[in-house]
């Protein structure tokens, strides 16, 4: 009889580990599937501002070539208001503007104008490799969430073989 219950006892507490076993791989299988999707939103997130940025550069070189006025706080406009003699002002807050055109430029400004842009395609690029290697990270996550259902699933597959002797 003693025989008996400790068998019963063995089998009971095996299946219950083996049970515990399969949800913590679920968990962990969870786990490593959500840090995979937060991986994918910083990936999309990284290759947005990627694309910002190379949008701006090329918008700021077209500027360049065709000509705008740029005032003291930021503002840009390819239209100017002539106040007094040969005083610029923007268009938007009123304040002072200078026309800056590409051919206009001495070459101080050209070096720091094409210092900037190499600056920002620099930081593009960077962007797009942190894309790239999130993007591997956020495989591997998706990777390692399938080793932990395998396991899981494992582990159920041998709860129940115990369970049938």
């Amino acid at each position: 009889m003693l025989r008996f219950i400790a068998k019963r006892y063995a089998k009971a507490q095996y299946r219950l580990k083996q049970e515990v076993e399969a949800a913590t791989n679920d968990l962990n299988a969870g786990l490593a599937s959500r840090l995979a999707a937060e991986k994918r939103d910083v990936v999309s997130r990284l290759n947005a501002e990627a694309d910002e940025m190379e949008a701006r550069i090329k918008q700021v070189s077209e500027l360049e070539e065709k000509g705008f006025y740029s005032c003291e706080n930021g503002h840009e406009s390819m239209i100017g208001d002539l106040k007094g003699s040969d005083e610029w002002v923007c268009s938007i807050c009123h304040e002072p503007a200078k026309f800056i055109k590409r051919d206009q430029m001495t070459g101080q400004e050209k070096y720091l104008s094409d210092k900037e842009r190499k600056q920002a395609e620099k930081v593009a690029e960077y962007k797009r490799q942190q894309a790239k290697a999130e993007e591997e990270n956020a495989a591997n996550g998706e990777k390692t969430a399938q080793y932990f259902r395998g396991l899981a699933e494992n582990n159920r597959s041998v709860a129940e073989r115990v369970r049938r002797l």
